[in-house]
């Protein structure tokens, strides 16, 4: 399983498709390089739409599911 993920997202929700993928791994140091270093205001497809922030999700095992940690552009 992969602990960690930087999706582009219209909600501050962990999208459930892959097109919004910026990063997926289990190194958090990465993970909160890649959330710092994009900017909000792309879609999943790189183009831009003032709708679409930034999400870090952090995968819990009790909940089966990401849980958001960090966002912007909200």
């Amino acid at each position: 399983m992969n602990t960690y993920r930087v999706d582009r997202a219209i909600s501050p929700v962990t999208p459930c498709g892959m097109n919004s993928i910026r990063y997926i791994g289990d190194s958090f140091k990465h993970a909160k390089q890649m959330f710092d270093f994009l900017k909000p205001g792309l879609d999943a497809w790189n183009q831009p739409n003032a709708a679409y922030g930034l999400i870090l999700s952090v995968w819990s095992p009790e909940r089966n599911d990401y849980i958001v940690k960090c966002r912007k552009g909200f």
